[in-house]
């Protein structure tokens, strides 16, 4: 019998300092899942000023393209307006033929432009987007990982052993 007690009171301290430690991992994963919280505010804080820094860029490179495409458009007004006074209005048709085709080119080349920097800020949306994705996963995936652990945590902070559900 006396054997049979000294197991009894080792299972009763066992399965005490067991559940101890199970709670206390519970602590420490209450603790992950709040960060985890926090990690997902931060990822969407994060990919919204990515993401508005790149818009600004594209409107600013955006504005550029077009100012200097309205002082090219400008300057050839400019230069066939002088030509047109110097020549009369004999060579006009031609002169209004050659400013027409370079009004024609700097409008093309904004175009050019403009698409160039869609292009752009197209895939910096999509980088910013399959980060923003990765990393949800990979919030997700330990948010579940935690979830498994808590539920084996509290079973065992839950369960005093054989011989505590025979006193309890």
């Amino acid at each position: 019998w006396a054997v049979g007690g000294l197991m009894a009171a080792g299972s009763l301290f066992g399965a005490g300092s067991d559940r101890k430690a199970a709670q206390n991992k519970i602590s420490y994963i209450q603790e992950q899942q709040k960060g985890l919280g926090q990690a997902t505010a931060q990822l969407n804080e994060i990919t919204g000023m990515k993401t508005e820094l790149a818009e600004d860029v594209y409107g600013t490179s955006l504005g550029g393209a077009m100012s200097q495409t309205g002082q090219s458009l400008y300057g050839l007004t400019r230069q066939g307006m002088g030509a047109q006074s110097r020549m009369g209005f004999a060579n006009s048709e031609q002169l209004n033929t050659s400013m027409e085709r370079g009004q024609q080119g700097a409008v093309d080349a904004f175009g050019f432009q403009r698409q160039g920097l869609q292009d752009v800020l197209g895939q910096k949306l999509m980088d910013i987007a399959e980060f923003k994705g990765s990393e949800e996963s990979r919030i997700n995936t330990e948010r579940e990982r935690l979830r498994f652990e808590m539920e084996e945590q509290q079973r065992k902070a839950g369960s005093g052993g054989f011989i505590q559900s025979l006193l309890g």
